[in-house]
């Protein structure tokens, strides 16, 4: 996907977002929060990474996808838990045909979203998140807006 489609489509999720507005007032009365971000990485802003997160009474549930151009994409769901702000999940993906879990910790900062970086276990050679890496990927907030086959337009 290029930076001119992606330009598009942002635009077409910010304008259709406003039909949402009613559904999120509905969600807080019921003390559940739906949260959608954005990565956009790589010199043309090829690489992209989607999340989009439920969280009730502590719990959160969501999507986690993360599609690097020309390369094998990671999508997959998150389940977990919250506190203060921090989302500590395990997510269950599926990449060339394989199913795999990982965990990963992101916490809410000044409307952004904040993920810890992967690192490698060099006795499995599996990616891990430490608890004592610093917050340092930045997701950005976009609207959550569900099409009409039900999809959230964010996941494409």
């Amino acid at each position: 996907m290029n930076t001119h489609t992606l330009a598009i489509i942002a635009y077409v999720l910010s304008v259709t977002a406003c039909q949402s507005g009613n559904r999120q007032e509905e969600r807080s009365a019921n003390h559940e929060q739906k949260y959608c971000f954005l990565r956009l990485e790589g010199n043309q802003l090829q690489d992209s990474s989607f999340i989009q997160l439920e969280a009730r009474k502590g719990t959160v549930s969501g999507i986690y996808n993360v599609v690097p151009h020309e390369k094998d994409a990671r999508r997959g769901t998150v389940l977990g838990k919250s506190e203060d702000d921090v989302f500590d999940l395990v997510w269950t993906f599926s990449q060339e045909g394989n199913q795999d879990t990982l965990r990963v910790v992101f916490k809410l900062k000044d409307g952004k979203l904040l993920r810890k970086p992967l690192a490698v276990d060099t006795l499995t050679g599996r990616q891990i998140t430490l608890d004592t890496s610093a917050f340092s990927e930045v997701y950005e907030p976009m609207d959550c807006v569900v099409t009409h086959a039900g999809d959230y337009a964010g996941s494409l």
